[in-house]
């Protein structure tokens, strides 16, 4: 399958490319500068396309899927804002539209410990529902705050979860959002993620 990454923080974003290189994926992404499109080649993207102001349009050219991690300030939760620009995000995802991608993962700047009132910050709820109207086939996903620290390989999936831990490791998110791409499990759902007991795989089957 032909994925294009686009969003998210340097820590996810590597680990969504190295667990779809690990899958025998053909990967493209975006960078900003040649030195940048480099490090992201030996970490596992077939394609890095150059440019500071890219949208999902180009990348989305020929691709199958993509994966779009959407930005979440550090603060985000516990009634904190994040600076999300809802109305770009919806223009990229319908550019994507346009090059007729039928498949999408949705990583929601959206956390589990936000108050519905931190939800509306921003408009960055707003994404979500346009997906779910959308005609893409779709998997829309909510976690806690993403961390740098080796992932654990288990994780609790549902429509709603209890948080035990008010983090989740990088390498755990990125495996559930490349098993999410091919799981049926997961299409057209939208669902919370957080620590917990059972394998990635099995979690994302059970749903």
């Amino acid at each position: 399958m032909k994925v294009f990454v686009f969003g998210g923080s340097e820590g996810l974003g590597e680990h969504v490319l190295k667990a779809l290189d690990a899958k025998g994926h053909e990967v493209v992404t975006v960078a900003e500068a040649e030195n940048r499109a480099e490090e992201l080649k030996m970490i596992g993207a077939d394609e890095v396309i150059i440019s500071k102001d890219e949208g999902v349009g180009k990348g989305a050219a020929g691709v199958d899927a993509i994966i779009y991690i959407a930005g979440a300030s550090q603060g985000a939760g516990e009634n904190q804002g994040t600076l999300v620009d809802h109305e770009a995000v919806i223009e990229s995802l319908e550019a994507a539209q346009r090059e007729k991608v039928e498949r999408i993962v949705y990583l929601s700047p959206v956390r589990l410990d936000e108050s519905e009132e931190s939800k509306k910050t921003g408009g960055k709820h707003k994404p979500e529902e346009w997906i779910k109207k959308s005609a893409f086939s779709y998997t829309v996903i909510r976690t806690v705050k993403t961390v740098s620290k080796p992932g654990n390989g288990t994780i609790e999936a549902g429509e709603t979860v209890d948080a035990d831990s008010d983090e989740i490791p990088h390498e755990d998110v990125a495996a559930v959002l490349v098993g999410a791409l091919g799981n049926k499990h997961t299409f057209n759902r939208a669902f919370e993620v957080a620590q917990g007991k059972t394998e990635i795989e099995e979690a994302l089957s059970s749903l």
